[in-house]
């Protein structure tokens, strides 16, 4: 059913507004979720009504989300489904009919003809009978019941309030209200076009902080961002991408978990409150005296704007510091050096980057190259901008560890060790391998990483201490995602009972020191590989054709042969490819599909993606394309023009 006509129908039975659709709609565009389940997240529609419609239109029977969360199934009923398949599928089997050998099973598809032959073959059953139910509760549910995670369906309900709260700041967008804060919305003269009510806005803020943590309160401004700047043009996603780029560079400059979230708040925040004619950069304001007067002026707008809400300490002084210069020629304070917060030097760093590379009313008056801008900057480096700030932009923006992320299916090391030279030794040795690595100080940063399914190798430093690494080692083994996680000691314990310890606790092995980068490297890529060879799962990618161009995004993925996703967005416009061993089988893009929907989609002048290693096609392949051509034809077109 399309989400179309999905929409058209709900209307016609009552059950929603066409206001309601068309938000779901624009919600679905950055979430990739059906259209019922953006409303039910959303709150413009209730599970039950919503369920009732779709299992008298599909002919079945529904399961809510209370039954899930109350249902006992069997270990043998739930061995009969491969957990990554469940997750990746949305569907939950929920009985099981040995005599008969009949399948009961819970999905979001029920009209997916397709996967229920498929879930069939792969469990030997005679028969599968699906039931509907909501994404969000399923999720929930497999959570629950194959990982024991009987916090799932509390955390599912406090996404729903994310979302919705969410909504609300949404709705504060292009308010009437006379006093407005403007999200620098700039058209093609320069001038404003989206205005945000400053007083819904703190209010749905509010709400959103008094109930969530950090990461769930980035992923709510990811949604509002989205949803904000959609109709904007050389800005479009602007803030969005600062944050995504600024928490990129924080993490690998290692700071706290902690600290990478307050620097993505604050790049989600940084612009509110400020006059929209104007992008204020450190650039700009060191050369135009009126526009430094104005970054002075407007410096702690958005911390102003936002003290209702409590935000946190480290987001306000983040704010309160993005025209603080690197030489203490800045505003408002004249804080120099690295006694301006680290999250402040990203952000201003990474702000005047996209200002040089995508907006035409820059301080150059045009618009630069990637390597002319890098250049200017490092000019800037010591005066207006921390040089290591500017050489891992230098490093991110030359598109080497996207590629490389891509290339290893989203997986990475993680290092952590409180010497700096053995962190810089293992990024450097292991990235000749083409291994991306990120590193800590502390372990906090190790936990956050398990926590998110990020580390797919973890290396910890001795000089910790045998008790917190125990500790450690003890919390990855007690959780089913991260049991079989490889994690090795930067050093030997001499005491016997130590090292006895450590081994107990379930740790992998033991780098000797003094450290030997090439050999730590090689016995770390062993530990990696061997993981994947073992089923280890690649993850989600993020990226932009601005970091990685899409005739080296393709020439990558036909190299490596890869295998999986590739969902591309540009506002409005939204496709995806599906490919295996680096041939595309499956394309479609707005109304075009096949073959002619490839080449539009991969000229895109601005456009992000996701990469999705371990997506599997659900529909009839319509394609039949390499990506060594595509990338050749796409090579041959950039140079016709």
């Amino acid at each position: 059913m399309a989400a179309k006509r999905l929409g058209e129908r709900l209307i016609e039975a009552g059950l929603c507004s066409a206001e309601a659709v068309e938000q779901a709609l624009s919600h679905q565009k950055i979430t990739g979720h059906r259209l019922g389940d953006c409303l039910v997240e959303l709150g413009l529609m209730q599970e039950g009504p919503l369920l009732r419609f779709l299992a008298a239109e599909f002919k079945t029977r529904f399961v809510s989300a209370e039954k899930l969360a109350q249902v006992k199934i069997g270990t043998d009923v739930l061995d009969k489904v491969p957990v990554r398949m469940a997750e990746k599928q949305d569907f939950l089997p929920i009985a099981y009919d040995p005599e008969r050998k009949v399948l009961s099973i819970v999905m979001a598809e029920p009209q997916n003809e397709a996967l229920v032959k498929e879930i069939a073959i792969v469990t030997d059953m005679t028969e599968v009978f699906p039931y509907v139910g909501v994404r969000s509760a399923i999720q929930a549910a497999i959570k629950k019941h194959y990982y024991g995670d009987h916090t799932a369906f509390q955390q599912m309900q406090s996404g729903a309030s994310m979302q919705q709260d969410a909504r609300k700041l949404a709705g504060a967008y292009d308010s009437s209200d006379s006093r407005v804060v403007d999200s620098r919305s700039v058209s093609g003269s320069g001038k404003s076009s989206s205005r945000i009510n400053p007083t819904q806005l703190r209010e749905a803020l509010g709400a959103v902080r008094g109930t969530i943590g950090e990461n769930d309160f980035v992923e709510t401004l990811n949604i509002l961002v989205g949803l904000i700047e959609m109709p904007r043009k050389e800005f479009r996603g602007h803030s969005a991408q600062i944050a995504r780029q600024a928490q990129l560079i924080a993490r690998r400059m290692g700071l706290q978990p902690r600290d990478v979230a307050h620097t993505s708040i604050a790049a989600y925040l940084h612009d509110l409150g400020k006059k929209p004619e104007r992008h204020l950069t450190l650039p700009l304001i060191v050369s135009n005296a009126e526009a430094k007067s104005e970054a002075k002026r407007y410096a702690r707008a958005p911390v102003k704007l936002f003290e209702t809400v409590h935000l946190p300490g480290g987001v306000n002084t983040v704010l309160a510091q993005l025209y603080e210069a690197y030489d203490g020629s800045g505003v408002p304070q004249g804080v120099k050096g690295e006694d301006i917060t680290a999250g402040a030097r990203i952000i201003s760093a990474v702000d005047a980057f996209f200002d040089l590379t995508r907006n035409p009313f820059n301080v150059q008056g045009h618009i630069m190259g990637k390597a002319e801008a890098i250049a200017l900057m490092r000019e800037q480096a010591g005066v207006l901008f921390d040089p290591n700030v500017v050489d891992a932009l230098n490093v991110l923006q030359s598109g080497d560890i996207l590629r490389q992320r891509v290339e290893q299916d989203g997986r990475q090391v993680f290092i952590a060790d409180t010497d700096e030279a053995v962190r810089t030794d293992l990024i450097d040795s292991l990235g000749k391998h083409g291994i991306v690595v990120q590193t800590v100080v502390k372990l906090d940063g190790v936990i956050d990483a398990v926590l998110s399914n990020e580390a797919d190798t973890v290396a910890v430093g001795l000089g910790y201490g045998v008790a917190d690494i125990v500790a450690l080692v003890q919390f990855i083994r007690a959780r089913p995602e991260s049991s079989s996680l490889p994690v090795l000691v930067l050093g030997d314990p001499t005491d016997p009972q130590s090292r006895e310890r450590l081994v107990q606790a379930g740790t992998s092995g033991f780098i000797p020191l003094p450290l030997s980068p090439d050999d730590a490297a090689t016995t770390l890529r062993t530990a990696y590989f061997d993981r994947i060879e073992h089923g280890g799962l690649g993850h989600v990618v993020r990226g932009s054709f601005d970091e990685l161009a899409p005739i080296e995004l393709s020439k990558t993925l036909g190299k490596s042969r890869k295998s999986g996703r590739l969902v591309i967005r540009n506002g409005p416009q939204e496709g995806y490819l599906q490919f295996e061993r680096g041939r595309v089988i499956y394309a479609q893009f707005q109304d075009k599909k096949g073959d002619q929907a490839i080449q539009p989609m991969l000229t895109l002048p601005q456009a992000d993606f996701v990469f999705e290693p371990e997506s599997l096609l659900t529909e009839m392949p319509n394609a039949e394309r390499d990506f060594d051509v595509i990338s050749r034809e796409l090579t041959k077109a950039s140079a016709a023009t």
